[in-house]
């Protein structure tokens, strides 16, 4: 390739970078159907549970994705479990993600046990995650006070 057309590959590259990046994809999420949204009208809550960091950042896309398509929203909590709460620490990028985005409907708690496991403090977490004794019976009681439950 000669210098010219390399130097104009790369502003496709970038823009094609910008496009797939996880910013962009939080943009693009389509609004729900009219059959989506009539079925969830009559549910207010939500539970995520978490195995992975990158589970917790499609909850909160999962979530706006319901409040921007109408749906009312009285509760979505994300339960992180396993190898999810190794990044959630105030300071690494996930804990600051979770404390900007946790308004009272949207919510994160984090397994104890899984703290414990991975050697994690959790004074170390950020303050609007809240502790629970284990993940799993987090998730029954929210599947007995009738929630949504996605289980990825």
């Amino acid at each position: 390739m000669k210098l010219n057309q390399l130097s104009a590959l790369s502003p496709l590259v970038l823009l094609l970078m910008w496009l797939t990046s996880s910013t962009s994809f939080a943009q693009s999420l389509p609004p729900l159907t009219a059959t989506e949204r009539a079925d969830l009208q009559h549910h207010r809550t939500y539970a995520f549970l978490a195995k992975e960091d990158k589970h917790i950042k499609g909850a909160w896309e999962t979530y706006q994705q319901l409040k921007n398509s109408g749906v009312p929203v009285q509760h979505f909590e994300v339960i992180a479990i396993g190898n999810a709460v190794k990044s959630i620490t105030a300071e690494q990028e996930l804990g600051k993600f979770i404390q900007e985005k946790s308004d009272g409907a949207f919510s994160v708690t984090v397994c104890q046990i899984a703290l414990d496991r991975h050697q994690i403090d959790k004074k170390s977490l950020p303050t609007a995650a809240a502790v629970i004794s284990n993940g799993y019976i987090r998730l029954y009681q929210l599947q007995a006070k009738k929630y949504l439950v996605i289980h990825p």
